[in-house]
């Protein structure tokens, strides 16, 4: 399984338990099927928002 995998994973986790701010939800669902689909790799993604940004490190982390 690839560390996008992980990710994506991770942070669908992350939804599924209210981890992630609503403010964020619509970002992190659209970062999850793109990482699923191979469309992005995580290098790409730290371009995002902050805020997003921050979601995304903890999810690696703990992916």
């Amino acid at each position: 399984m690839s560390e996008e995998t992980k990710v994506a994973n991770k942070l669908q986790e992350m939804m599924t338990w209210n981890l992630v701010p609503v403010s964020a939800q619509e970002d992190i669902k659209e970062i999850c099927n793109a990482l699923n689909q191979g469309k992005v790799n995580l290098a790409e993604l730290e371009d995002q928002d902050p805020f997003v940004v921050e979601i995304l490190h903890q999810a690696k982390n703990e992916a």
